[in-house]
């Protein structure tokens, strides 16, 4: 498997597979400092160049096409097995890495439908402010629109977000931002971390992956969620 992963994640900047141990120690040190002040880590270069072209040509060739989502998002079953997103989603350093950074365990979701989605943010496509269903997700950027896109977050603690949506003018200025660059890596906490997508701009969507990760084993998303993020209930 290790084999396998070395074409999607270059181990040699973020030594997962322990190739390096000091090296892995810095990086885990570092990003949990971050997210230990903010709730996120970035994680730039995550993915490796080749592998980045790959799943961008998977998803805007139409192997995730239109009548594999809903609205913006490609649920897990919908993914083929054979995508390199679920061999990384299934490898356990992921899993492992994902545990040191948050200080707890940190198990996959047993979600057939949210444990791993592809998100598809085409022109005028927004994503309003909210929480995540899992305790973490780690999420990868693969394409970048031409404008827009981004992610704002609130650091933890972060502000109250009011009802309806909206964050409150008075809290602008709490409001971080990431931009989209294809092979990041950001882990963020999940149902704590208020975030959302800025309105995407142009002819190219914006493309990424969202993996959940919970502080207990075998959780599910409920019937009124799945219906919905989905459409549907399995």
């Amino acid at each position: 498997m290790t084999r396998e992963v070395d074409g999607i994640v270059d181990l040699d900047r973020y030594p997962l597979d322990r190739r390096s141990v000091a090296r892995l120690r810095e990086v885990i040190e570092r990003s949990q400092a971050d997210f230990l002040v903010s709730g996120v880590t970035v994680l730039p270069e995550f993915l490796r160049p080749a592998a980045v072209t790959e799943m961008a040509a998977d998803v805007l060739s139409d192997g995730l096409g239109d009548a594999m989502r809903f609205e913006y998002t490609v649920a897990y079953d919908r993914i083929p097995d054979s995508s390199p997103l679920k061999a990384l989603y299934h490898w356990e350093p992921l899993r492992e890495f994902v545990s040191h950074l948050v200080g707890e365990q940190a198990y996959r979701s047993a979600d057939e439908l949210g444990a791993m989605t592809v998100q598809i943010h085409e022109n005028g496509d927004v994503q309003d402010w909210h929480y995540d269903m899992s305790d973490y997700t780690v999420m990868l950027h693969v394409v970048a629109p031409e404008r827009g896109g981004g992610l704002e977050y609130i650091p933890l603690p972060g502000a109250f977000i009011e009802r309806g949506g909206g964050l409150p003018m008075r809290h602008r200025h709490m409001v971080k931002m990431l931009p989209t660059v294809p092979g990041t890596l950001v882990l963020h906490a999940g149902r704590r971390s208020r975030h959302r997508v800025t309105p995407v701009q142009g002819e190219i969507p914006r493309v990424s992956v969202h993996m959940a990760f919970n502080s207990r084993p075998g959780q599910k998303l409920n019937a009124h969620v799945r219906r919905h993020l989905f459409g549907r209930e399995d």
